[in-house]
């Protein structure tokens, strides 16, 4: 399909570009049943589906930027073969940032993890459910409202023209418990107050935005975009679920 790439902004042959990545539906197909599809929830339904969130979005080489400064570094450390990869490599470090339900990295600690590719990869999921509306199976549709200003300063920073927007905040968790492990849902925003504060999952690895001089103090301070620690937060997120979220299209 020939138009305008959201991106690069040039007029191309644009892909069938997907909200999330497409290897999330993989990781949570159930095998050993009829039935393996991703569990698909709406506010009306909840069933089996193959249904993806994509559309013409982006052009080729722009799909290969994601690919390459994020997306397939951080499908590497989500869930594979019943184990989290990233997980993994948190708990064979000691951290003196503790309690006994959760515990925090910094970036001294765990220089093995590539902190700008989660990074990367979360913000250009964030922006994908900005400029675009993506729609599910039964009609609904899943879209967050970053701002036209935020939507162009993290364009910029996706094509490596600008570094990330001075008031972009992003928290990232790594979730201990199967629930979250085993699913995933695409960018939303929080539900319970007006902030530009938006959330995802992706296979065990939790995902919390907040853009704008309004962003609450706590995910500044645990952002990994800004604070030279850059801390990275291990807990069962069933337990902590802070804000509440509008519904999730698929887990």
């Amino acid at each position: 399909m020939r138009g305008t790439c959201k991106l690069c902004l040039l007029e191309k042959d644009l892909q069938k570009s997907h909200l999330v990545p497409r290897s999330l539906y993989k990781k949570v197909r159930t095998s050993g049943q009829r039935n393996n599809d991703p569990l698909v929830l709406t506010a009306k339904s909840r069933r089996p589906s193959s249904h993806q969130l994509q559309d013409y979005l982006l052009c080729r080489d722009c799909e290969h930027l994601f690919n390459v400064n994020g997306e397939n570094y951080v499908m590497r450390l989500a869930l594979a073969s019943g184990r989290l990869p990233l997980l993994d490599i948190l708990d064979k470090i000691t951290t003196p940032v503790q309690t006994n339900e959760w515990k925090s990295y910094s970036a001294a600690d765990t220089p093995q993890i590539e902190r700008d590719k989660l990074a990367y990869f979360a913000l250009s999921v964030f922006w994908r459910a900005s400029v675009h509306t993506w729609h599910n199976e039964d009609g609904s549709t899943v879209r967050i409202e970053l701002g036209t200003r935020y939507n162009e300063e993290i364009r910029k920073y996706l094509l490596g023209q600008t570094l990330v927007p001075a008031h972009a905040h992003l928290k990232v968790n790594v979730c201990t418990d199967q629930v979250h492990q085993n699913m995933f849902f695409p960018p939303a925003a929080n539900v319970k107050n007006k902030l530009r504060l938006f959330g995802f999952v992706a296979c065990g690895i939790d995902f919390r935005f907040g853009i704008g001089k309004s962003v609450p103090g706590f995910l500044q301070r645990l952002s990994i975009l800004k604070k030279p620690e850059q801390w990275i937060t291990v807990y069962d997120c069933s337990k902590h679920q802070t804000w509440s979220l509008a519904p999730p299209a698929a887990d």
